[in-house]
């Protein structure tokens, strides 16, 4: 077992040291500069070991212990141990072991492998693994060898009995004094106890023989007064059966007076109730009344108006009827003149007209074809004279031919762009007049779907009245309702009032504030009261229930405490009242009760009240033990008995201790029947309010529905506007479409009678080009040919004829156009334009070319006369439903009026039958306290009697017999004799048998008792001697084994030196010798040593020296000899030394090194060493080596390579050989005195005098060791 890992946590200077390296099982080395935390590094450990510094700490003591370094406080530290257990020698499982000790300004804790454990726990297992309290030195701190050092022989004996354990001894020895001290005072006070009874049974004998006489006349007496007293218990019991007969009589009356006067009440309560409802019903009918005539009226009017303005679109309608019909048959008539005009343009007119045209334009042909050929010859005979050869004339004909072929291709051009534009326009006719067929056909379409809308928007409407006037009577309903619920919640709260009167203040706010608690936090495990978990089988049980139960009426039943602690907690938190809970997991309530088996009482739990299984431990906790009686004579029977409460029905009480409890109950302030009168009106409120939920509800849907409804009556009213304006737009692009029709047609016309003149324009200039080709090469002549000049003679006479035919055709033309234009006109201008406004008339508005056409205007009244009609509809419903409402609210007021009046006279009757109920309740009661009185007074004498007899105790049934035949009046002078004897034996000790026998067990019982004392004195003493006896073995044990291993460990440290513990006695003179001394402390009492001494020599054959002849490092050296000793004579599984070395020379350092890594590698008992050393002798040993580092007031310790940490060491001391030769100097100017004295200042309590240091080699040495040892305290004096 070692340590293997320490962890450290805001202790001292640690803040938060981390997990470190693992510790080796060997030797390991802890260096650093003085001020860096190495003691504070072993105060840890030993802290969490319970060193005994460490073992109980104040609260003062622990914050000081705190790390106090930048930054936030810390509040609480811990030191954590890793123990490797393979070994097992901690009773604890597992290969590791992990030791915390914790400590806070208000806490100390242990934890044992993460679980908390107590501080006796730890110290047992430490112990158990050879940590011993007796022994502490497997811990080696600063100054604990110099204090070695410092021993007297005295102090280093107790030192050596402390090592031995005999501490335990010794506490063990005391006890065991302390109580032999006590047992010895109780055998003292036991003698005197017994001599005082002997003493005092002696006095007794002498009293006994008057105390026999006495006696005799006492039993006389007694049973003289036993027989007086059961004559006068059963005078007491007979009167008190006839007085129980009598009382039962009266209260069987008085239950039946009381039924009457309770069904009574009630009846008037009830009679109240509903006279304040029907009060309330006519107080709503009167006001229904006002609010349904004003109604009334308004709906009768509305359908006057309706009515009158529906009259006068139905004449409208009719006069709007009339009208269509002239039109529809003046729209025939113009439909079929059209018909005819253009049946006889097309068939006759026009014909004729292009007959005449074509005659015509054939003659004009003709007619310029002669006229050309004349001029051609006129043309011809006149070039003969203009030119002067054929040649000049070809070139003049060939460009004339030429010029005119040009022309003619010019016309050619002007045909055929005249004959595109004409087939251009017969095409865009043909277009136009397809797309007004689609338009028309699309138009008739829309007005199918215009006409579906417009029914649509009617039966939308019809059902948007519809839903609106069940909208009302919903409306009216919920009113109706909202009345009742604002009666009923005045109902609830009064019945809330009485329920809370009927309980303590503090307990209704607590219920209150329960409910709203578990409602809005949702808690669960709440059922609520007592009085909410059961219902009565039969209402007649009422009181008893009630009386029975108590305040416990109004205790709250939950699941588990865990659920009360939160309510109680959230009660008390906002001082919300006080309620008493019960817990169903904490109530212990027998399995099984048992009830007596009679008819005159049955368990209440039973017979009277039903609840749900769950609540059942709480129900049987209230009510388990509660009967109901018959009577009163009932109840006191079985509740003695069974030890039972036992109520009648009346609510009287006998608890199970005998009490009585009666009187007469208020039935008008029942705690159940006003929960009841509360759960009745929560119950019709909560059904009226779903009520009006629903129907709130159902108005919501209707408002929905409506405004759906209203919605779609607006997308329809959207979609027929957009038709409407699609229809009008398409109308008017139609009539403009047909405008263009004609137009181009026109222009069609036109064109098409262009094109004959242009293409005879063509032909003539035609002919002209082909005679001028047939001119050219001719010979040139001056004079025409024979046939020339009749040719053109017959061309003369031709054009003559032609024009005259010309002017012929001419005529005939102009009358065939004006009658083709005069049809035409016709047609376009007057019948054409009648028909469409005769079809715009008695179009709907929406194909109208017109915002202001007849059949706009007949639309918009048929329109409105249906919806007037629907309007009208609604109107007569309402008026009519006004009608039959008003009615109903006539006949409910009269009828809420009669019944009033029936309930007046009722409560009348019933008041006089309760006030003479009243009275004779009153005469009962009166009855009944003069009987209870009787009867208390029997009670009284019977209870007397009972308990003089019970005082008397049992007699002989000889001695009563003797007597049983007297008269009281005999029986009393009998007593009156005997008690005049009797005084004669005043003066005797009536208990003189009695404190006989009592002073005999007593002196029997110290007997016994002193008999015990002295045998356990024996055992005490015996334990004691025991005790002294292993004390003496133990102290010589310890020092036979400590003396060896120290002569053992001084050889090892000093090769050829020796040394020896020598144990002084009182018998020893100053000069006796060493080995005579030893020799004689193995024969001598342990009683007689007085000091332990020490004898060393540092040579073979040197000089033996006492402690107090050696120098500072000789002592030290035999110090550690002597720790080394105690160690291995009580070895514990690893050390701590603390700067160990601090006081030696590199000889003795490198000594106790080795001797430290010969036991740390010991193949047998292996050791763990922890040193800290400011020199590398301990340091080379070492298998690990650590450093401490200190930085802003926070230790940190990391594993170190053993070079670095050599490394450290020889750096620390050539600062301090430098700090040391600066002294020197300094030194050399002082004087002796001041040398010592700043010698005295700069080493503590570790310095050393000159003298001490002179002493020897080993001194000198030690000395310098020491001002390097001492380190840092003495480098920072002397640098300071």
């Amino acid at each position: 077992m070692h340590i293997k890992q320490v962890i450290v946590s805001g202790f001292r200077s640690f803040r938060n040291q981390g997990e470190v390296e693992p510790f080796s099982s060997g030797h390991n080395a802890v260096v650093g500069r003085n001020g860096s935390g190495k003691s504070n590094f072993f105060d840890a450990i030993q802290f969490a070991l319970l060193a005994p510094k460490f073992a109980v700490l104040r609260q003062e003591e622990r914050s000081a212990m705190l790390h106090e370094g930048a930054g936030a406080s810390v509040m609480s530290a811990f030191c954590e141990i890793v123990f490797d257990n393979s070994d097992g020698r901690l009773s604890v499982d597992g290969d590791e072991v992990v030791l915390r000790r914790t400590i806070g300004l208000k806490k100390d804790e242990f934890f044992l492998n993460r679980k908390r454990v107590n501080k006796n726990d730890v110290h047992s297992l430490l112990e158990s693994a050879g940590f011993s309290k007796s022994n502490p030195y497997y811990i080696v701190q600063q100054g604990k060898v110099n204090a070695l050092c410092m021993m007297s022989d005295e102090e280093r004996l107790a030192l050596l009995k402390e090592v031995a354990g005999t501490t335990v001894y010794d506490e063990k020895r005391a006890d065991s004094l302390k109580q032999m001290g006590e047992n010895e005072n109780h055998r003292a006070k036991i003698n005197e106890v017994i001599t005082y009874i002997e003493a005092r049974l002696s006095e007794l004998e002498s009293e006994k023989e008057e105390l026999t006489a006495y006696q005799k006349l006492d039993r006389e007496r007694r049973a003289l007064e036993y027989t007086l007293y059961d004559k006068e218990l059963r005078r007491a019991r007979e009167a008190l059966d006839e007085l129980e007969h009598a009382r039962s009589d009266d209260a069987e009356a008085t239950s039946e007076l009381h039924e009457s006067a309770m069904e009574t009440n009630d009846t008037i309560r009830s009679i109240e109730r509903q006279m304040k409802q029907s009060t309330a019903q006519l107080r709503r009918c009167t006001t229904d009344i006002e609010s349904l005539d004003a109604e009334l009226t308004a709906t009768v009017t509305r359908r006057a108006q309706l009515e009158l303005e529906v009259g006068e679109l139905k004449t409208l309608a009719s006069s709007d009827a009339d009208s269509q019909k002239k039109m529809k048959v003046e729209l025939a008539k113009v439909e079929k003149e059209i018909e005819v005009a253009k049946d006889k343009l097309k068939k006759t007119v026009q014909p004729a007209y292009e007959s005449a045209r074509k005659n015509l334009s054939e003659t004009t042909a003709k007619k310029d074809n002669a006229f050309e050929q004349i001029k051609n010859i006129y043309a011809r005979q006149g070039r003969g004279a203009q030119f002067t050869s054929e040649a000049e004339r070809d070139a003049f004909l060939k460009a004339t031919v030429e010029e005119m072929a040009g022309t003619m291709a010019e016309k050619k051009s002007a045909i055929a762009a005249l004959e595109d534009s004409l087939a251009a326009l017969s095409r865009s006719i043909a277009t136009e007049e397809k797309t007004l067929k689609q338009q028309e056909t699309d138009v008739k379409k829309k007005q199918q779907i215009l006409t579906k809308i417009s029914q649509q928007l009617v039966d939308k409407t019809s059902e948007r009245n519809q839903h609106a006037e069940d909208r009302r009577e919903r409306w009216r309903a919920i009113e109706d309702l909202a009345d009742k619920i604002a009666e009923e919640k005045e109902a609830k709260a009064r019945a809330d009032s009485d329920l809370r009167k009927s309980m303590p203040r503090a307990t209704a706010m607590g219920l209150n504030a329960l409910d709203e608690i578990v409602e809005k936090e949702n808690i669960k495990g709440y059922y609520g009261s007592i009085v909410e978990n059961f219902t009565l089988v039969d209402d007649k049980f009422r009181t008893a229930v009630e009386v029975s139960a108590g305040n416990a009426l109004f205790h709250v039943v939950v699941d588990t405490d865990a659920t009360a602690a939160k309510l109680m907690k959230k009660l008390e938190d906002n001082k919300l009242g006080r309620v008493t809970f019960m817990p169903l997991s904490k109530l212990r309530v027998p399995s099984k009760i048992d009830y007596p088996d009679s008819n005159d009482v049955v368990p209440i739990i039973k017979r009277c009240i039903k609840f749900n299984p769950e609540v059942k431990a709480a129900m049987t906790m209230v009510f388990g033990k509660k009967l109901l009686a018959k009577n009163m004579e009932a109840a006191s029977q079985w509740s003695k008995n069974f030890e039972m409460d036992a109520v009648t029905m009346d609510g009287d009480e006998v608890n199970s201790k005998g009490a009585l409890k009666g009187g007469f109950v208020d039935a008008n302030k029942s705690r159940l029947a006003a929960f009841d009168a509360v759960q009745k009106s929560k119950a019709s409120l909560d059904k009226l309010e779903k009520d009006h939920k629903d129907l709130s509800q159902k108005a919501a849907n209707v408002d929905q529905t409506i405004t759906n409804l209203m919605t779609d009556m607006q997308k329809m009213e959207a979609k027929k506007a957009n038709l409407q304006h699609v229809l009008e737009q398409t109308a008017k692009e139609n009539a403009a479409r047909r405008n263009r029709t004609e137009t181009r047609q026109i222009q069609a016309d036109q064109q098409a009678e262009a094109l004959p003149p242009m293409r005879l324009a063509v032909e003539s200039l035609q002919l002209q080009i082909e005679r001028l080709e047939e001119e050219m090469g001719t010979k040139l002549s001056t004079t025409l040919t024979a046939a020339e000049r009749e040719t053109l003679n017959e061309l003369n006479a031709t054009q003559q004829t032609l024009e005259e035919e010309i002017e012929k055709l001419s005529a005939t033309l102009d009358t065939a156009a004006d009658e083709r234009d005069k049809l035409q006109s016709l047609v376009r201008d007057n019948l054409t334009r009648r028909r469409t406004e005769l079809q715009d008339s008695l179009a709907p508005s929406a194909i109208s070319t017109s915002s202001t056409t007849l059949g706009s205007e007949i639309s918009e009244r048929k329109e409105r006369l249906e919806s007037r009609l629907q309007d009208l509809t609604v109107a007569e419903r309402a008026a009519e439903a006004s009608e039959v409402r008003v009615s109903e609210a006539k006949a409910a007021a009269n009828e809420a009026k009669e019944a009033l009046n029936k309930f007046k006279t009722q409560l009348d009757e019933l008041k006089g039958k309760e006030l003479k109920a009243s009275q004779s309740l009153q005469e009962a009661a009166e009855t009944a306290e003069r009987l209870l009185n009787k009867r208390s007074m029997c009670i009284s004498k019977r209870e007397l009697y009972m308990r003089k007899i019970q005082e008397l105790g049992s007699l002989p049934s000889g001695e009563l017999a003797a007597h049983a035949e007297l008269s009281i009046k005999d029986l009393m002078k009998g007593l009156d004799k005997c008690n005049k004897s009797l005084k004669k034996y005043s003066h005797v000790n009536k208990k003189a048998y009695d404190q006989y026998v009592n002073f005999s067990e007593q002196r029997e019982a110290l007997l016994t008792r002193k008999e015990e004392l002295d045998t356990g004195a024996v055992k005490v003493q015996e334990l004691v001697d025991s005790l002294d006896k292993q004390k003496d073995e133990a102290i010589n044990r310890t020092f036979r084994g400590v003396s060896a291993h120290f002569k053992d460990v001084f050889k090892e440290l000093i090769p050829e030196g020796s040394g020896e513990l020598v144990m002084k006695t009182t018998m020893d003179d100053d000069e006796d010798e060493e080995g005579s001394t030893s020799t004689r402390s193995n024969n001598v009492e342990v009683s007689l040593f007085r000091g332990v001494q020490i004898n060393v020599k540092f040579t073979k054959n040197g000089e033996n020296f006492l402690m107090s002849q050696l120098s500072g490092g000789q002592k030290a050296l035999v110090a550690m000899a002597l720790i080394f000793a105690i160690q291995r004579c009580d070895p514990a599984p690893f050390y701590l030394f603390d700067e160990l070395d601090q006081a030696l020379d590199s000889t003795h350092r490198a000594a106790v090194a080795a001797l430290i890594r010969r036991q740390a590698q010991n193949e047998e008992n292996p050791t763990q060493f922890i040193t800290s050393t400011f020199r590398p002798e301990l340091v080379s040993v070492a298998s690990r080596c650590y450093g401490i580092s200190h930085q802003n007031k926070v230790s940190n310790i990391h594993m170190l390579t053993k070079k670095d940490a050599l490394a450290f060491i020889a750096n620390l001391m050539s600062e301090e050989e430098a700090v040391l030769d600066s002294s020197t100097v300094d030194r050399s100017t002082m004087s002796k005195s001041s040398r010592v004295s700043l010698g005295a200042a700069g080493t503590d309590d570790e310095g050393e005098s000159d003298d001490e240091n002179n002493t020897s080699n080993v001194g000198d040495k030690k000395s310098t060791g020491k001002n390097r040892g001492g380190n840092g305290r003495t480098s920072k004096r002397l640098r300071t």
